[in-house]
């Protein structure tokens, strides 16, 4: 196979891994934009975080809210536990690692907020991060992996959890970000009406 075969053969990958997650994960999609909506109108915000790869995706959705997604609006209230490497290096040499996003969301959370966390695994980063945004009282929406079970085991009833039915690392960022500018999507034009 030549390389120009090499990245057909991709992109078919690609639009099949749409094709998986579409099918499997519209309704949640919709689901967690509505959820992000609730706590808008709310006047709470949504908190991002995601280790690696995973807090990129997480970042962008903050980065899409604050600014604009397709059409210019107001920004929305987001923030990402992820930016601040001073904050994340601090905690990790003097609490642990597996604290950066907890104690950010014990100090910065409040009732009502929306913890929007982007994971492939259940790494004990997530599990506290979870378990400190429902101490808060706030919601869960989590982007995962097929193999996140320790994760899904702490959700809530009124948690959402999307989980990618995408076996491959590469393809599973795709589709988070796929869905990722679905939710922006949603979320617009639940706020702001159709352009």
């Amino acid at each position: 196979m030549d390389q120009s075969e090499h990245v057909v053969d991709l992109f078919h990958r690609h639009i099949e891994s749409c094709m998986y997650t579409m099918e499997a994960l519209g309704e949640g999609i919709a689901k967690a934009s509505e959820g992000i909506v609730e706590s808008m109108l709310s006047e709470n915000k949504v908190i991002c975080c995601g280790e690696g790869t995973q807090g990129l995706i997480a970042q962008h959705l903050v980065t899409n809210l604050l600014n604009h997604f397709q059409h210019e609006r107001p920004a929305l209230p987001a923030m990402a536990l992820t930016t601040d490497s001073a904050t994340a290096t601090a905690i990790a040499s003097q609490s642990g690692y597996n604290d950066i996003f907890a104690n950010q969301i014990r100090a910065l959370g409040h009732r009502g907020d929306c913890l929007f966390i982007c994971y492939q695994g259940g790494s004990a980063n997530t599990l506290r991060c979870i378990q400190a945004a429902h101490e808060r009282e706030i919601r869960v929406i989590g982007l995962s992996g097929p193999d996140a079970s320790d994760a899904s085991a702490l959700l809530q009833a009124d948690d959402i959890e999307l989980v990618f039915p995408v076996d491959n690392a590469a393809r599973l960022t795709e589709m988070q970000l796929v869905a990722v500018h679905a939710i922006c999507e949603l979320i617009d034009s639940q706020l702001f009406g159709s352009y």
